[in-house]
């Protein structure tokens, strides 16, 4: 809180802490007195007084120039303002006096008061002006300034011109008194519920008032007093003031709102405001009369905080659906009154005419082409219907044909507004056959027919037609006729239930002929597939054919690599009427029938390939062949060469395990003498080139490691060795 600056030990920053404030105006300019008493003599309390004539109270916290007397003294006890203080500015700290000097304060100012306590917890105090020159009690006497009747709530607002405190005000409105036409029962001051005074008062009156004039005359309530300011001074009986109540006319008749089809209810726009309260729950004050009997079960209302409305819906007890001329009449209703306007006028009865108009028959279009084998048939409709109409057990549908056929279920196919203008109606089964069936509309066991956007039912026995087709299959026949280099295939299909399409897929060619012929020069395996239509129905078969020879030569034989002194024997798989047999066994040997020998072979290089050949000769004369190639080597022991020189010479410029053809997870590894890594393979044929990282390796003594698994007898192998590279 800004204010004359201080250096007494102990004084701190002084803070509107535990704040209460206190405003009042000066009426005669001199000193102002007061006294604090602590309900607590052990408590501190602190004071600062501002003069904020003109000003934002806010401003306390900025301004300095506001600033008129403090007293922040540390001391516990009675503090305030008084002709003992020496001083009208009194910092905080120990030793301080409790008292200032009194002000002086000026005529037509407005001051304000801060009382402060330091610590969170109180007991209270008393505050007590006075010892001082200064008059800061107000001299002028309330009086009644201006007046109004509130014909909505029946009640009179008063305003005066000054502010009394609310306590004063008697509750039961016995300070004031009503010339005539109704009792005043209550009273209330307007800003009380958040405050303790009031400038203005509303009277509440038990009943509305008619029109004329009228006079409110302040009188000694059921308190003793008229209503008081905070100076105690009262508002004089018998003071009077006079309004007048004009003739207020009553409510126009409300507008109908649009009406949407069929509709269940029916929204009331008043022109002017009309009372919630009269307007009866059940519906009463309204009747229908038409070509149907419509009743008004309800009305809805939505009311602002004075009770009033401009808006009414009637709910009705079924959904208008006949097309016509229609009047909506307001009476009186059940609860003995119409409806009346905010001031209480009640609405003159009238008629509101309205029409409905005649709306399209829903009629049942045509079936969409149900295609092959159906199992549901979409049908159409001119106009949408309601998703919520259709009842889901197919009932509002029969099915009528040459088998046995009935609708199980029927779904629309509906918008996100729950319309459709097609319907599914499934099946109780497929339909195979050809034939012709009829769907006709009737009610459905959800008890009405198919309903339209606006509620209009479906006329029954109206039908529509479909078609359906017979089914297709495409099962065929087949012949074969062999020559030695040659095979015919002819193909053919039954062309049953109408089929006119076919399109056989085989060996990369398509033919559209009910009885296709295709020549092979070539046997084995071949895909087909072949698919037949009747336009509506169609089949498909996906299978293979196989075109053998009356003579095929065939032997097995593994392939090697073959060991010195491994024996080899192909086996004779040869098919046909076979008459000769001729083996040519790639190494100078041969053979007539159809076992045959068991060779072996030593080859004159490291590694040499063979070609075995055999030929075979039927009854007819022809003749077939078959060439396989076997690989035999000169020797399969394991061994690893002791030096090795990576010149690019031709000569021994590779380092790795020979003739490891026998040889299964191998492994073979070089290290340097310090034991780094050089080189790593598990494929016996992927050689060391005496290089790391593409850097050629110094010469010298270098450690191998190899593992590997002999193929045949499934032994495990570790050998070990050192190999010189030289340069």
């Amino acid at each position: 809180m800004p204010g004359p600056s201080c250096s007494t030990p102990g004084d701190f920053n002084h803070q509107d802490k535990n704040p209460f404030w206190y405003k009042f105006t000066c009426y005669t300019t001199g000193t102002l007195g007061f006294v604090i008493t602590p309900l607590d003599l052990e408590e501190d309390y602190d004071w600062q007084l501002w003069d904020i004539t003109g000003r934002d109270p806010d401003e306390v916290y900025t301004n300095r120039s506001l600033y008129v007397a403090m007293n922040w003294s540390g001391e516990y006890g009675i503090t305030g303002a008084s002709d003992e203080g020496a001083s009208t500015d009194v910092c905080g700290g120990r030793g301080q006096p409790l008292f200032s000097a009194m002000p002086v304060i000026t005529k037509g100012h407005e001051y304000l008061l801060l009382i402060s306590h330091f610590s969170n917890s109180q007991s209270g105090y008393k505050l007590k002006f006075g010892g001082g020159t200064a008059d800061i009690n107000d001299p002028v006497l309330p009086e009644l300034k201006d007046i109004k009747y509130d014909c909505a709530g029946y009640s009179i607002g008063i305003r005066l011109s000054r502010k009394v405190l609310c306590k004063s005000l008697a509750a039961n409105g016995s300070d004031f008194r009503l010339s005539t036409g109704a009792s005043i029962v209550k009273a209330m001051g307007a800003s009380c519920n958040k405050g303790f005074d009031l400038d203005s008062v509303i009277l509440y009156l038990d009943k509305p008032l008619p029109p004329g004039t009228y006079t409110v005359t302040a009188q000694n309530g059921s308190d003793g007093h008229t209503v008081l300011n905070a100076c105690g001074k009262q508002l004089l009986p018998g003071a009077t003031i006079s309004f007048s109540v004009p003739v207020t006319p009553p409510p126009r008749l409300p507008a109908l709102k649009a009406l949407p089809c069929a509709p269940d209810r029916i929204e009331l726009e008043f022109p002017d405001p009309v009372r919630c309260s009269s307007i009866a729950a059940d519906g009463s004050d309204f009747t229908i009369t038409g070509p149907s009997a419509i009743q008004v079960i309800s009305t809805e209302n939505i009311c602002d905080a004075a009770g009033l409305t401009q808006m009414v819906t009637l709910k009705l007890d079924r959904r208008i659906l006949r097309d016509g001329d229609y009047t909506l009449t307001l009476t009186g209703g059940t609860d003995g009154n119409t409806v009346t306007s905010a001031c209480h006028v009640p609405l003159i009865p009238g008629n509101l005419p309205f029409s409905i108009p005649a709306q399209p028959a829903i009629l049942l279009g045509d079936c969409a082409p149900p295609g092959c084998a159906p199992s549901s048939v979409k049908i159409g409709l001119n106009f949408p219907v309601r998703c919520s109409s259709i009842a889901p057990d197919g009932s509002d549908f029969m099915l009528n044909g040459p088998h046995n056929i009935r609708i199980t279920a029927a779904a629309g196919i509906c918008n996100t507004n729950g319309m459709a203008d097609s319907i599914v109606l499934q099946l109780s089964e497929k339909i195979q056959t050809a034939g012709n069936y009829r769907v006709t509309t009737t009610t459905g066991s959800d008890g009405n027919s198919l309903q339209g956007e606006c509620w209009q039912l479906m006329t029954a026995g109206q039908t529509a037609d479909f078609r359906t087709s017979d089914t297709v299959n495409a099962s065929f026949s087949m012949s074969l006729q062999f020559n030695c280099k040659l095979t015919t295939a002819s193909f053919s299909h039954d062309g049953r239930n109408h089929v006119n399409s076919w399109a056989w897929e085989l060996d990369g060619e398509t033919l559209h002929t009910q009885r296709p012929v295709k020549v092979f020069s070539d046997f084995g395996t071949k895909p087909l597939r072949l698919k037949v239509s009747n336009g509506v129905c169609s089949a498909g078969l996906d299978t293979a054919i196989v075109i053998t020879s009356e003579l095929e030569a065939a032997f097995t034989v593994d392939p090697g690599p073959y060991c010195p002194m491994e024996g080899i024997t192909p086996v004779n798989i040869s098919t046909g009427n076979i008459v000769a047999w001729e083996w040519d066994y790639g190494n100078g040997s041969s053979s007539f029938g159809p076992q045959p020998l068991s060779l072996r072979y030593f080859p004159q290089q490291k590694e040499q390939d063979y070609r075995i050949r055999l030929i075979v000769r039927n009854d007819m004369n022809c003749r077939d062949t078959m060439d396989q190639y076997i690989k035999a080597v000169s020797s399969c022991y394991i061994d690893v060469p002791t030096a090795f020189t990576p010149n690019n010479d031709g000569q021994n410029d590779f380092f790795y395990p020979l003739n490891a053809y026998r040889a299964q997870d191998l492994r073979f590894r070089v290290y340097s003498r310090y034991g780094w890594l050089m080189f790593e393979s598990r494929d016996w044929r992927k050689r060391w080139n005496g290089r790391v990282n593409n850097v050629p390796a110094d010469a010298g003594a270098y450690t191998w490691m190899l593992e590997y698994t002999e193929k045949d007898s499934g032994k495990k192998v570790f050998r070990k060795g050192t190999v010189v590279l030289l340069r």
